[in-house]
């Protein structure tokens, strides 16, 4: 159904994929602390653990890579293809699914906006630990994107930031009707989840074998609750504020045919970052830029990026 305007498509968009008071995280997270890494998965204090996926290089490693997943994703599947093609150039890559996400016990438990990005750095930190001496590129995609330039205001150890389709566009560039819409999604039906049917139909890429390959992923799921929404506002929003005080150099990547986020938006707050930044727009990318049929091309560029020493 395409009957929606576009300026209204693009709002529930928003709300739906970038989606002081409101509702809280369901408990309180361990923070991670003390990060030991295994095989598959990255273990911290109190038993917290995330699942953990690794691609290397056959040989030695030129740089490194630490990929974050977006909303109701998993790394794996975001960056699998991705990561492998990084390999063949001589980065090793580790990506994690997020709490509340993927292959975690925690599946469909909100973490908040906080944790999120306190995780990135953990394992940021530990990964600089585990291979002193590599260039460290923090690649973020949709939600990943936010948590990623939220965590570089709090500080995050990465040389170098990748912000693709990233849920970015929050503070100023999110109507009060959106923020209000997203903040009584949250107080009054926090877990209750919408699929958007019926309101909003969006199309994340061109590439339909890796939509069913997602339709049959056990992991994947789009059906946000009202906490879920109101807590990628809040992550979207932490993002825009970090922004003027992130200094390390940032890629920032959209697609042209993006349905999710708006173009404009995030480059309003691309425009604030204080680093070195570059905004590339791919004329046939969608939001799925890792697994779009183009999506060749911004392997390439990412690669480029990491590798620029």
């Amino acid at each position: 159904m395409r009957s929606e305007k576009p300026s209204r498509r693009a709002a529930l968009a928003l709300l739906l994929a970038a989606t002081a008071c409101g509702p809280r995280p369901l408990g309180t997270p361990v923070p991670l602390g003390d990060v030991q890494i295994t095989q598959d998965r990255i273990e911290g204090d109190g038993g917290t653990a995330l699942a953990l996926t690794q691609w290397a290089p056959r040989g030695t490693p030129r740089a490194l890579v630490l990929a974050l997943h977006g909303y109701g994703d998993t790394a794996r599947d975001t960056y699998g293809a991705a990561a492998q093609y990084w390999a063949r150039e001589g980065v090793l890559t580790y990506g994690y699914d997020h709490r509340g996400f993927g292959a975690n016990p925690t599946r469909g438990q909100w973490p908040g906006a906080e944790t999120l990005a306190a995780d990135a750095i953990a394992v940021a930190a530990a990964l600089r630990q585990r291979h002193p001496g590599l260039p460290l590129t923090v690649v973020g995609h949709s939600m990943g994107g936010g948590v990623t330039l939220a965590a570089a205001g709090d500080g995050l150890p990465a040389d170098r930031l990748v912000l693709a389709a990233p849920a970015i566009a929050g503070g100023r560039n999110l109507s009060p009707a959106l923020r209000a819409g997203g903040w009584a999604l949250g107080a009054f039906s926090p877990n209750r989840r919408y699929t958007g049917e019926g309101v909003v139909s969006l199309q994340p890429s061109d590439n339909v074998a890796a939509m069913q390959a997602a339709a049959r992923s056990p992991y994947h799921y789009s059906n946000a609750s009202g906490r879920e929404l109101w807590g990628l506002v809040r992550v979207s929003d932490r993002a825009a504020r970090a922004a003027p005080g992130v200094t390390q150099p940032t890629l920032t990547l959209m697609g042209a045919k993006d349905e999710y986020i708006p173009v404009g938006a995030v480059q309003a707050v691309h425009d604030r970052i204080a680093g070195r930044a570059r905004f590339v727009l791919y004329p046939e990318g969608w939001h799925w830029l890792f697994r779009d049929l183009q999506a060749e091309r911004v392997w390439r560029d990412v690669a480029a990026f990491a590798l620029d020493t």
